[in-house]
This record gives structure tokens, sequence and C-alpha cells, in this order.
């Protein structure tokens, strides 16, 4: 089982350390802020007060022997990047930061980081798209230009199979799984559906797809 640390107790660092404590995994959860350690410590396997800039304190804390970091340092740039630095070189094998900047997103996967993500910027655009698309329950980038997502069966959709839609060659997406509408459905959900499914009123359709025929989709 992988263990993971969370360097940063603020309100993203909180929240993650506790969820991933939640599905009942190990977590080290640290902060320079004794209120913030007291605040988690009933909620993960071990809460520690220190400074991950210190490489002294990740020797001696064991932190370096975790499997994934996540580094939420707030808006401190170079605390964020010395961290990571350190991290790194104690030989973490997964480093998530969170990012600043775009500017700290390329300096701290210079020094070592595996992913920077910004959960603010990713939340603000799902919220964007649910405003400019209702129908649109949720949105995942995969690689560039090519992206999942879950919504509505569209109108033009309902009590027609897969057959007729043929949606590959008319609109170049592949349909992952349909989740029913109706509880008394069997099965509730469908995964990669054969041609003869038929999609219903208000079933959620998982589709893959690119940007743009996934925009096509969700404009129907």
């Amino acid at each position: 089982m992988s263990q993971f640390a969370v360097i940063g107790l603020g309100n993203f660092g909180s929240t993650v350390a506790s969820e991933l404590a939640k599905k009942g995994l190990p977590v080290v959860a640290v902060d320079l802020n004794p209120a913030r350690v007291d605040d988690l410590r009933e909620n993960v396997t071990h809460a520690v007060v220190g400074d991950a800039t210190e490489k002294q304190f990740i020797a001696n804390s064991g932190i370096g022997e975790v499997d994934v970091a996540i580094i939420a340092l707030g808006d401190d740039i170079e605390t964020s990047v010395l961290a990571t630095l350190n991290l790194a070189e104690s030989g973490i094998e997964k480093i998530i930061v969170k990012g600043i900047s775009e500017e700290h997103a390329v300096i701290a996967m210079a020094v070592g980081a595996t992913e920077v993500i910004f959960p603010e910027k990713e939340m603000a655009q799902k919220i964007a798209a649910s405003i400019a698309a209702p129908n649109i329950i949720d949105h995942i980038p995969l690689t560039e230009g090519y992206s999942i997502i879950e919504l509505i069966s569209p109108k033009a959709f309902e009590n027609k199979t897969l057959l007729d839609l043929n949606l590959r060659r008319e609109y170049g997406v592949e349909l992952l799984a349909i989740k029913r509408a109706d509880p008394k459905d069997d099965p509730p959900v469908i995964v990669v559906p054969g041609a003869g499914a038929m999609v219903k009123s208000n079933d959620k359709l998982i589709i893959l797809g690119s940007e743009e025929d996934v925009q096509t989709i969700q404009e129907l």
C-alpha cells in the first residue's frame, strides 16, 4: 500500500490529507502551524509540526520514505520549490505540487516535481463548463486535445440504439458507459455497451473523444 505525505495543511492540503485517510491510506500530515497539525491529528496516521525546507527534518521525520508527497504550501514559491527539491533528493517516487503560477510550475518540475496541479483553475473551468453546458455532469481532460465527459443524454439520442446512432461514424466519439436514469433498470450501468443497447431519457452517457468532437455532442 502506498504511503502519502501532505506538506502544508491549509484548506487544500488538509482536505487532501483527510480524504486520503478516509480511504484507509496511511498519511503523514506536516505543517509549521501547530494548530493546523492538531486539527488533523485524529484523522491521519501521523501529524507532525515541521519544516520541509529543512533536510534534517525530512531525514529525521521519515517523510522521505513515503511513496507520494503532495506539496501545498500556499503562495510562497521559494518555500514550495525548496521543499520540492528536498523531497526529490530524498528519493520520493511521486511529488505532486499545488501550483501558484506557470513560472512556479516550470521551476517545480525542473527541481523534481512529477506533477503540478492548479485546483482553483481546474474548479473554475468545471464551473464555467457547467454553466455554459448544464447537461454536462463532469469533464475530465486527458492527453492534449482529448477528454472524457459525462452528460445527460441529448434528446436526439433518446430511444435509439447505438447501432442507430453510430456515434463513432457520426460524431467521432466512443461511448464508454451508460448509467441508467431509472434505478429499476438492470444493469444500472452498462460498460462498453453493445450495438443493441438503447439510450433512454435522462440516461447519463460517458463519452471519450477529441475536444472538438466532444463539443459537438455537448451542443446537441
